[in-house]
């Protein structure tokens, strides 16, 4: 088939590069000239591991290419949107760039267009874009499907060819089967339901992961206040298969990116709109919005206070595995730090200089040896490999004597006894003593 993929961020880079792997004509359009040559010439906005191999393979053999024009549209049985939806400080989801879009896409839409929504937006969205289609071309007939995105950041590539799953939300059967006979190659379960039901399934899974992070958050703050160690109740919690090993409880800095945030609010909104309570969902953004602030005061009790003293936030990336900073909670810990009088600076294995400067003036490090230098604190904020291979000894020696690793993710829990207590470090980890 002949596929347009309108929006290239993440979602849209994956999601083009994927499509054409799986023997379809596809082009990727977007406004933004320079992320189009990028792509053209393999290279994507946002690194993704295996993509770029994908995309030199699959614009060699002529099934994909990148436009910034959506008349391209018109010569296209399949319009997918895929744009990665924006949210404001407050996880609410910004809109604004889907419907812009919408309105310069519908004058290109070929008769009998399959029409598929898969960047995350509100339950109900999808009954607003079939109106406006209708409303500005009452005469065509549209065939519109929402199928959620499964991505995670770091591993795009991976979980579009292993989805698990597959959600297709659409009342029309010839809709969903194109859309099946698309993805058929993956070999991948196919759940079909409604327009709303669809929406309501992206938003349920990923309120499901954010409350089950704010849950342990909570469990966490007993077991440190009780004696309690949380990574043990967690390895207790995932052993009942009621729950399972893959059980999303992390205890730490909550979550962030505004992923699965913007679900929260999403459900939120739209259960005020029909004056529903839902304490359970509106508890656990609550919960996670004040987490950064909870573990700085943490922190800060750890250090005796933190007015005057040099302290290095290692891990700037929202998470491990990406180079994305959107929404990252180590900047914004890191600011906190800095607003109490001290001295900051960041260190990624990862993070992209250029991209670090653009979001904060503090002092940015590659080498974790360099930015530990004279430091009375380190905060491991985002868990990355690289920091279970550090030299702690090495460390030590950088910092001031007793300088206090506190450990955000209990990522490093394991190297506690077998290398950062010889090297002379405190660590401290979180629901934990």
């Amino acid at each position: 088939m002949t596929i347009a993929v309108i929006g290239l961020w993440q979602l849209g880079e994956t999601y083009s590069a994927g499509l054409a792997e799986l023997g379809h004509a596809v082009i990727g359009i977007d406004e933004d000239a320079a992320v189009v040559k990028g792509l053209s010439e393999g290279i994507p906005p946002l690194g993704e591991a295996g993509l770029e191999a994908l995309l030199a393979k699959n614009i060699k053999e002529g099934r994909l290419r990148y436009s910034t024009d959506m008349g391209e549209i018109k010569k296209c049985e399949v319009v997918w949107f895929t744009f990665d939806t924006p949210v404001d400080d407050h996880d609410d989801v910004q809109m604004a760039i889907i419907y812009a879009a919408l309105d310069k896409a519908i004058p290109h839409l070929m008769e009998d267009v399959v029409f598929v929504m898969t960047s995350q937006v509100p339950v109900g969205t999808s009954e607003k874009v079939i109106a406006t289609i209708h409303a500005k071309r009452p005469e065509m007939k549209v065939r519109y499907v929402y199928t959620p995105e499964n991505l995670r950041l770091g591993d795009a590539v991976r979980c579009f060819f292993e989805p698990g799953r597959i959600v297709i939300g659409t009342n029309e059967v010839a809709a969903r089967e194109t859309v099946e006979k698309i993805f058929s190659p993956l070999h991948a379960e196919i759940i079909a339901m409604s327009v709303p039901s669809a929406e309501m399934a992206k938003h349920a899974l990923n309120a499901f992961l954010a409350t089950s992070l704010s849950f342990i958050n909570d469990i966490a703050d007993v077991c440190e206040a009780k004696g309690a160690d949380v990574v043990d109740v967690v390895r207790a919690l995932r052993s009942d298969p009621r729950i399972g090993k893959g059980a999303f409880l992390g205890a730490g800095l909550g979550f962030s990116g505004g992923t699965l945030g913007r679900d929260l609010r999403a459900l939120g909104a739209a259960a005020k709109e029909s004056h529903i309570s839902v304490p359970v969902i509106t508890s656990a953004w609550e919960k996670n919005a004040g987490r950064e602030k909870a573990l700085a005061e943490r922190f800060t009790q750890l250090l005796g206070g933190v007015n005057g003293k040099k302290i290095a936030v290692f891990g700037v990336t929202y998470k491990a595995g990406t180079t994305t900073l959107r929404r990252s909670r180590s900047i914004e810990f890191a600011a906190r730090l800095c607003a109490s009088g001290a001295t900051v600076v960041l260190q990624d294995p990862h993070a992209i200089a250029s991209e670090v400067a653009a979001m904060t003036e503090l002092p940015f490090f590659t080498d974790p040896y360099e930015a530990a230098a004279g430091c009375d604190g380190i905060v491991v904020a985002t868990p990355w490999p690289e920091f279970k291979e550090i030299d702690f000894s090495h460390l030590a020696a950088a910092c001031h004597p007793k300088a206090v690793i506190f450990d955000t993710n209990n990522f490093l829990y394991n190297e506690y006894e077998e290398k950062i207590k010889d090297a002379g470090l405190i660590y401290r980890g979180v629901g934990r003593q």
